[in-house]
């Protein structure tokens, strides 16, 4: 991926926040081949790196209002991308509940996108200084799109204590990101 692509997506999502639907078409039809790159990289299955595009889509979709155009669009994207793609396998082993390569073994080092490594490994590093049931909320509600209501019926919480947990997220990953 070029410098001009990660700008060039960063200003088409900025477009398509405000209401642009062609620099959306546009942002989805350039990302998703990308998105399909990275995951042929750490997936033997071209059907689940499919699977997994269109999720990642998906969530780009809902939490379209959680990006911050004044930040590089990349490592939003590759946060959201490395979410989906263990919720899958999470899913996909469980359902098969023969896991012959444990989440955790999964070589994912090896994936990179030019110029934001750094700028993931510090998300990723930051995101796990989350309480674990912090982290299920704020990647529900950041990651997946989902409502404060609706993760709130989902894990039990009240809908202002899952307001109130992903808000703390938020300072916490501003303050560890600066």
């Amino acid at each position: 991926m070029a410098k001009t692509d990660a700008e060039r997506w960063q200003k088409l999502m900025a477009e398509a926040q405000k209401g642009d639907q062609a620099s959306y078409r546009q942002l989805l039809t350039e990302i998703a081949p990308f998105i399909q790159r990275i995951l042929m990289k750490s997936l033997s299955r071209k059907d689940q790196a499919e699977d997994i595009t269109q999720e990642v889509l998906l969530s780009v979709h809902k939490a379209m209002s959680t990006y911050d155009p004044d930040r590089p669009f990349t490592p939003w994207l590759m946060a959201i991308l490395n979410f989906r793609r263990t919720d899958y396998l999470r899913s996909h082993y469980a359902a098969r509940d023969n896991m012959s390569a444990p989440l955790e073994e999964l070589d994912l080092q090896d994936v990179t996108f030019d110029g934001h490594q750094g700028e993931y490994k510090d998300i990723e590093k930051a995101l796990t200084t989350l309480a674990p049931k912090q982290r299920e909320v704020f990647d529900l509600v950041k990651m997946k799109g989902y409502s404060a209501k609706e993760v709130a019926d989902k894990t039990g919480m009240s809908v202002s204590a899952v307001k109130v947990s992903v808000h703390r997220s938020l300072q916490k990953l501003k303050e560890k990101l600066g």
